[in-house]
């Protein structure tokens, strides 16, 4: 219903568990790298537990698209209310193997034959059993007779048990201790941050095809974060009808009060005056204490943001066990700060290059040897593929104003220097960054500029090969370019003669007013680099939607 009106190709909050709309939080990322360590070990069994909705099916969905049967053969079970022989049954069923015996110990022989030819093979064999805490004891323990099929060097299968916080307790009884101790590899997948559930959201618009159409403010944001404890199931129920209710209402920005509008539907709240301004006032304290709590829950003595914002999110979410971890802005840029730090410094900086050659259609660096210094390595690799590097220094607002892909310097320091990041795009409040971030290709400009420098490295052609110093009385072929840029950007209607006069000195003069450019009667790579915008003899990548310099 909303799709057309807010510029999605699809709705970005289903239900379903789409791989293609996986976020990768930092939970999630460990979680994947568990799964794939205990296969790829061959430890025999694997326990995933999470909550409702944190995302369990979405990771093993996504984890055997990725097992290539080359290499693999996948099962998958989301119906475990079965008996041990329709278990088996089942399993061979997933497998393809035609067995229709109703005796247990004939479909262990079917079974132990394809895991011996499977082996022979040189593949793998994954079982993955969602829902697991659904399973009967007798059950666990046919499963722990199917794990015994394996050879004097290796198991023969691995077996996935994924489940609810129920699945531990389970395994906890004596009678399957057995079972429980060939569990070799455990994760429990927990709820997202506050930075992440603000990731997690723009990923999923990004991915629907969002277009700029519609946002949600920072507030509206941390409202989601405080009713759903970052569970992704709970914020596209949330985000979902949020959409809609600002669809109704004909909004392009989701604020805390849509948000609040929507929590209220969500509850069911009764339509009484006094019930309905209760609510009201219940979520404006919420709102307030979820703005305060993450600026000034350091400055309370002995107690923290959780503890500050608990009470809250009990009252707006009677959800058991929910937790709000305790998160402040500058806890948010220590975020940041550490996700950074986990990069190689040389990979960092030879993916941000890469993705502005990219947009100026340049070849990328592939192969790199010894320390990716900036900007003297960019210098180089610029100039080879006819590029310059300038240096710019100034807040984000002023280098996005020159409206193309630059690289920024942050704040995390590494042997090399601070880290640099490419910015490639933006819409409305995000921009589009490499590498990644937090499994992200976006990052909030807000975010962006917390960790800025100050210093930025503006990326760009110099087709006319114009001197960015002149002065007046200079000729040159060179020059004619620049009155032609001039004249295309309305500042100059006289002889384009490649004659620097004082009516070439004037037009450059007006352009830099008009851009917002330090006067510079020498010209200068900045101006330069505004007037490149409108050469017609380069295609010039934008970062706006509008292409224009604003």
């Amino acid at each position: 219903m909303y799709t057309k009106y807010f510029g999605f190709n699809e709705k970005p909050f289903t239900l379903t568990p789409n791989p293609r709309f996986i976020y990768l939080s930092k939970n999630h990322k460990e979680a994947f790298a568990h799964l794939l360590y205990g296969i790829n070990n061959h430890y025999g069994f694997i326990e995933l537990i999470g909550e409702v909705g944190t995302g369990k099916t979405t990771v093993l969905r996504t984890l055997l698209n990725q097992l290539q049967e080359v290499n693999y053969r996948t099962a998958l079970i989301v119906n475990p209310c079965l008996t041990g022989v329709e278990l088996l049954r089942s399993i061979c069923h997933e497998f393809g193997l035609n067995s229709k015996s109703e005796y247990a110990n004939e479909l262990l022989i079917d079974i132990n034959k394809f895991l011996l030819h499977e082996t022979a093979e040189g593949r793998t064999v994954v079982l993955v059993i969602d829902e697991s805490q659904n399973l009967q004891p007798a059950v666990l323990e046919q499963i722990r007779l199917i794990s015994n099929l394996e050879t004097e060097n290796d198991k023969l299968i691995q077996i996935i048990l994924a489940g609810q916080p129920e699945l531990g307790a389970l395994l906890e009884r004596p009678d399957l201790r057995q079972l429980n101790q060939r569990i070799a590899v455990r994760y429990r997948l927990k709820p997202m941050s506050l930075f992440e559930t603000r990731a997690y959201i723009r990923h999923r618009m990004e991915v629907a095809g969002e277009t700029g159409g519609v946002t949600f403010s920072l507030f509206a944001t941390r409202l989601i974060y405080l009713y759903t404890g970052g569970v992704p199931r709970m914020i596209n129920i949330l985000c979902d009808r949020s959409l809609l209710i600002g669809y109704g209402d004909e909004r392009r920005r989701i604020t805390a009060v849509v948000v609040a509008r929507t929590i209220k539907e969500l509850l069911n709240v009764p339509q009484g005056k006094r019930l309905s301004l209760a609510f009201a006032g219940l979520i404006c304290i919420a709102a307030i204490i979820v703005a305060l709590s993450v600026n000034f829950s350091k400055w309370i003595p002995g107690k923290s943001h959780s503890q500050v914002t608990s009470s809250v999110a009990v009252a707006l979410k009677p959800v058991p066990d929910a937790e709000v971890p305790q998160k402040t802005i500058d806890h948010q840029f220590q975020q940041l700060n550490k996700e950074i730090l986990s990069y190689n410094q040389n990979d960092v900086h030879l993916l941000a290059f890469n993705a502005i050659a990219d947009k100026w259609g340049a070849s990328p660096v592939k192969i790199f040897n010894g320390r990716f210094t900036i900007p003297n390595m960019y210098t180089r690799l610029a100039a080879k593929r006819d590029l310059k590097v300038t240096e710019f220094k100034g807040t984000l607002a002023d280098i996005i104003r020159f409206d193309i892909p630059f690289v920024i310097r942050t704040k995390v320091t590494g042997s090399m220097g601070g880290y640099c990041i490419a910015v490639t795009s933006m819409s409305n409040d995000s921009v589009s960054i490499s590498p990644t971030l937090f499994g992200s290709s976006t990052l909030s400009k807000n975010d962006l500029s917390s960790i800025a420098s100050g210093t930025f490295y503006l990326v760009w052609q110099n087709a006319g090969q114009i001197p960015y110093k002149l002065k007046q009385g200079d000729k040159s072929y060179e020059i004619r370019s620049l009155q032609s840029l001039l004249h295309q950007a309305g500042t100059y209607n006289d002889s384009i003669d490649g004659n620097y006069n004082a009516a070439t000195a004037k037009a450059v003069s007006e352009f830099q007013r008009s851009a917002g450019i330090s006067l510079n009667e020498t010209v200068g790579e900045l101006t330069l680099i505004a007037l490149v915008k409108h050469s017609n003899n380069i295609k010039v990548p934008s970062i706006s939607q509008t292409g224009k310099l604003k």
